[in-house]
């Protein structure tokens, strides 16, 4: 199923909702309603920027550590010097 679907319990939920406020006559109810929706509508996208940040935490850890993999791998695979390069001979 796609993620970005609504599931069968959800459709049913916005439908009763839909409605509820097609029908209320009580403006006192809309508005108190109107105010919940409002709370819940904030409480996602917080809860929504929370888990980007955190996805984005673990992403950015996992190149990390590739990078790291990465970098000693071609250090452990560089080719060793010739013997005795780089040290000190004494003069022929």
């Amino acid at each position: 199923m796609d993620p970005l679907q609504k599931g069968l319990e959800q459709s049913f939920e916005s439908e009763r909702l839909s409605r509820w406020i097609r029908d209320c006559q009580d403006i006192e109810e809309l508005r108190q309603a109107a105010l919940a929706l409002v709370q819940q509508l904030d409480q996602q996208k917080t809860a929504r920027a929370w888990l980007a940040a955190r996805a984005s935490d673990s992403e950015n850890a996992k190149l990390n550590m590739l990078a790291e993999l990465i970098k000693r791998s071609g250090q452990d695979s560089a080719p060793a010097p010739p013997d005795g390069a780089g040290e000190d001979q004494p003069p022929a």
